[in-house]
């Protein structure tokens, strides 16, 4: 990592002026001459999972199965309990200045009881803000950012100020994911201003006065996409991860889910999105399709993270999709996460491929030991614990 008077100098010289400048506590500290307090040191590499918010999905025992694996990082979408299916007389619960974490309550008990267990099993967890309070209220046709800003802006500085509060001493606990795959628009324009300008640096600004040595997780807007990394700012904090998601090309990762065809086969002729030609996708393409963010890793210096990538376990090819995205990884020195084995079943590799969907599985294994989770089982029993 590039010490943060160092960042400071190399921005200036590259005149990156969109540089978010972080932790107050820490640069003042700094101007003193102090030393400044240390993020925990990180595994050599993390190889991991994410996992979604159900009942009973964060039970110790998935924590235990997940730890037998030889998984060491695992990536939570927190959530609100209504948003995850955990609230107790299904209605939302407001945030309020006495309990900004009302509408969490009962997931925050169930992330405690699992995070106790990570603990004691060398795990780490990264914990991401996903559903929270508001972000549905999004109108993602306002290309201004106005509505995200008004959804988002509020809730999301009120949920990291008390939740680097209530989990300050976690012990499992090594990082927070400002926000999983920002955005407000469905139309991808190249402006990010309202989340780089504004909602980011003041979260990082809430986290940080809360805890100055937390890992921070950030990624490119809009949606985490690695090719975004041309436009990604150089954040000046000492700990921070870069991450991104990858589901390319998205029109093959992501059949069957939704109105999502399932059509097509990898490698061979696919499309992104609809509205991009059909073009050939193999082991080249797929790194091509991340290699700004490598390019960035190398360029500034920085651990990289591919926080998310997945697809679903009926694509024709999946295994190999899987195996190269993986193989592209290590390649590239860069940590992983996969998505994702809990929850609904259908990203879950060992599932068979005609197995019936369901929405909550007791285990992560689903019975079917398929080429595409052996590939992950390998390379997670490679791993250090923490």
């Amino acid at each position: 990592m590039t010490d943060p008077l160092s960042r400071r100098t190399l921005l200036a010289g590259l005149g990156v002026g969109a540089a978010v400048v972080a932790g107050q506590g820490a640069a003042q500290a700094l101007q003193r001459g102090a030393v400044a307090p240390m993020p925990p040191a990180l595994p050599a590499r993390m190889r991991g999972l994410n996992l979604e918010l159900s009942p009973g999905s964060l039970s110790p025992a998935i924590a235990r199965e997940l730890a037998g694996w030889g998984v060491n990082t695992v990536r939570i979408n927190f959530s609100t309990d209504l948003a995850a299916g955990t609230s107790p007389d299904r209605r939302m619960i407001r945030p309020s200045r006495a309990d900004p974490l009302a509408p969490y309550r009962t997931n925050l008990a169930m992330l405690k009881q699992f995070t106790a267990e990570c603990a004691q099993l060398g795990v780490g967890v990264m914990l991401a803000a996903n559903g929270i309070y508001g972000r549905d209220t999004v109108n993602l046709d306002d290309s201004s950012g106005r509505s995200f800003r008004i959804g988002v802006g509020d809730s999301l500085m009120q949920f990291w100020t008390a939740i680097a509060r209530e989990l300050r001493d976690d012990p499992a606990i090594f990082a927070y994911d400002v926000l999983n795959e920002p955005n407000y628009t469905f139309r991808r324009e190249a402006d990010g201003a309202v989340w780089y300008e504004q909602l980011l640096p003041e979260a990082i600004r809430r986290i940080r006065a809360m805890n100055p040595t937390i890992w921070l997780a950030v990624m490119p807007w809009p949606w985490g996409f690695a090719r975004r990394y041309g436009s990604m700012p150089v954040i000046d904090d000492p700990a921070i991860l870069y991450t991104f998601h990858n589901y390319s090309p998205h029109n093959y990762t992501n059949q069957g889910v939704g109105t999502q065809p399932r059509q097509g086969s990898y490698p061979g002729r696919l499309r992104e999105f609809d509205s991009e030609p059909y073009s050939q996708w193999g082991k080249a393409s797929l790194a091509a399709s991340m290699q700004p963010a490598f390019d960035f890793a190398r360029r500034h210096n920085v651990r990289m993270m591919a926080s998310e990538f997945g697809v679903t376990r009926w694509a024709p090819g999946r295994d190999r999709w899987i195996a190269d995205m993986v193989s592209i990884l290590e390649a590239n020195g860069v940590d992983w996460l996969f998505h994702t084995y809990n929850t609904w079943n259908g990203w879950n590799p060992s599932f068979a491929p005609d197995a019936p969907e369901v929405a909550i599985h007791p285990t992560l294994f689903g019975g079917f030991n398929s080429p595409g989770h052996r590939t992950l089982l390998r390379h997670w029993q490679l791993n250090q614990r923490w």
